[in-house]
């Protein structure tokens, strides 16, 4: 039976354990994960013989006093997770859309496929089409490297002539420096504290869990150029966090912690996530050029408001537009 359960009501073991047996598996959906990034989250569950067999993690946020659906910072991907084949994904978003009229964004894993969304009657529903890129390492680290195209093995070599010192790391907060420091700035509206914030928190119990790996590059002066966070769970890699001074760029210190982690890993039966944030052709070069291939995945969004709270809403959002279209002026 197919039951909407607040979190207070949410058995962690159960839930972990639907979510580590099932073959769609990935650390967002683990429940400390999710205490993390979002605390009070809910679930839609399906329980057989006192175990869940189907499970669904709901990010619930709350503004202008609406509660709604809304996938957290360092979350790419959520979804169904189900130790079954048959597991009933329209029962599961029907029993969502009764219980919350406003979904703001909510991204399914890459195992979710399109039919999951197939038949949903809602004639405000958006679903979306994105893409991450994974690069299989179960091969030798000599045929992941005869993938690397033309332009990543020429940036390679020029990471390794610039002499830079790789080392690993317990702390975070030089990476968030360092993106701050470039990154932050050309993010429309900025980067809130509580994202900084988050991030410390999370990688702090990653760290204690024993799932992060914090790489930085140096010069041989000591100057901290680059910086990358690794998440390791099941089968998977996850680039989740990474930051560069405009001259590391230059001498591709991330390409270099990249390759790190591939020969590390390389001949395991592990896939690595490059977790792609956005559609930028830019990034998604540097992705392929590292043989990594495009892993689809869905997101969706409706807004069942009272015509009144939706018209509120859009001028809200407009007014906030406004504001921050004069600040870039």
């Amino acid at each position: 039976m197919l039951q909407y359960r607040h979190n207070s009501q949410i058995d962690y073991l159960k839930w972990d354990a639907c979510v580590e047996a099932s073959s769609q598996r990935v650390v967002y959906a683990l429940s400390w994960y999710l205490d993390v990034v979002s605390p009070g989250w809910a679930a839609l569950i399906e329980e057989e013989a006192g175990r869940y067999v189907t499970v669904m993690p709901l990010p619930i946020a709350k503004k202008f006093g609406i509660r709604f659906i809304m996938q957290p910072f360092y979350t790419q991907q959520l979804g169904i997770f189900s130790i079954k084949n048959d597991f009933d994904a329209a029962g599961m978003l029907a029993l969502l859309r009764q219980n919350f009229s406003y979904v703001s964004k909510y991204s399914f894993n890459t195992d979710n496929t399109p039919g999951i969304l197939a038949g949903i009657e809602n004639k405000n529903l958006i679903i979306r089409q994105h893409y991450t890129h994974h690069l299989n390492l179960a091969v030798s680290y000599a045929k992941i490297y005869q993938g690397y195209t033309r332009d990543r093995k020429l940036n390679l070599k020029r990471a390794q002539r610039a002499n830079l010192i790789i080392t690993e790391s317990k702390d975070i907060r030089p990476l968030i420096h360092l993106f701050k420091a470039d990154a932050a700035s050309r993010i429309t509206g900025g980067v809130s504290v509580a994202a900084y914030n988050l991030l410390e928190r999370l990688y702090q119990v990653l760290d204690s869990k024993g799932l992060a790996t914090l790489y930085y590059t140096t010069t041989a002066a000591g100057e901290l150029e680059a910086g990358a966070l690794f998440v390791t769970y099941a089968n998977k890699i996850i680039y989740l966090f990474n930051a560069a001074t405009k001259q590391a760029r230059s001498r591709n210190g991330r390409t270099l912690l990249l390759d790190t982690i591939i020969q590390q890993y390389a001949g395991k039966p592990y896939v690595f996530d490059f977790e792609s944030p956005v559609a930028v052709a830019s990034i998604i070069r540097v992705y392929q050029g590292f043989g990594a291939e495009p892993a689809p995945f869905y997101t969706f969004n409706y807004n069942n408001l009272p015509a009144p709270v939706k018209v509120i809403k859009q001028v809200r959002q407009a007014f906030y537009q406004k504001i921050l279209a004069a600040n870039q002026t």
